[in-house]
């Protein structure tokens, strides 16, 4: 009987191993790749092959042990990359670019369905316990709207900017750190904001905000 428990243990702590290794090394494959396409150095002899092995590191990692289409995929990429590097490295920084955001947009957007607790009003519940005060209810239900449009916005910098931007290289700029640093700033000026709309009310450090992120963003349901 002891013996059949322990060995039930074991199997279902080796099956979590194995669940949470095969994540990291898909993430390590997503991770390196992006990192060897977007370090390479233009115009040197190994760019072509630094973007072609990166993007089959990003696809492998990706689409490993989902679907058999990748042993077919993984190579047509890997030799794409070799034969018009700059064209699929600008590809790669835009579907990831896209793909991050579609993801935040549709967190906060599915909050906001019916029977749905919007992700805002999660986070302040996280912090302050429910239900929160009417208010804070409104202003939270009100913040996810907000950082949904954000988002959408964000969506559409890169393709507004090469339409309506005097310079062509300006649709560029939120690829390269402009939507993370405007996020920054909205954030930081949405935190003073709350203080002058919501008065007499015991609001959140930074750190409160991250760990109720955390508690929120890591449930399983």
């Amino acid at each position: 009987m002891m013996i059949g428990k322990v060995y039930h243990n074991l199997a279902a702590g080796s099956c979590f191993s194995k669940r949470w290794a095969g994540r990291t090394g898909r993430f390590l494959l997503l991770a390196g790749g992006l990192a060897v396409v977007s370090l390479a150095p233009v115009g040197s002899a190994w760019f072509a092959g630094c973007v072609s092995c990166g993007l089959m590191m990003q696809l492998a990692g990706f689409l490993f042990g989902r679907h058999p289409v990748w042993l077919v995929a993984v190579p047509v990429v890997g030799v794409s990359g070799w034969y018009a590097p700059v064209l699929l490295r600008l590809c790669d920084q835009l579907a990831i670019y896209e793909l991050m955001l579609w993801g935040m947009l549709a967190m906060f957007v599915r909050s906001l369905r019916r029977g749905q607790v919007p992700l805002v009003t999660r986070l302040a519940e996280a912090v302050h316990g429910s239900p929160l005060r009417p208010d804070v209810q409104r202003y939270t239900v009100g913040l996810t709207w907000t950082w949904s449009v954000f988002f959408v916005l964000a969506l559409l910098a890169p393709f507004m900017a090469w339409l309506l931007a005097p310079h062509e290289d300006w649709w560029r700029i939120p690829l390269r750190g402009g939507t993370v640093l405007a996020a920054v700033v909205c954030f930081m000026v949405e935190m003073m904001v709350r203080r002058l709309v919501i008065r007499n009310y015991a609001h959140s450090s930074l750190k409160q905000n991250v760990m109720a992120g955390r508690s929120v963003f890591m449930r399983k349901d």
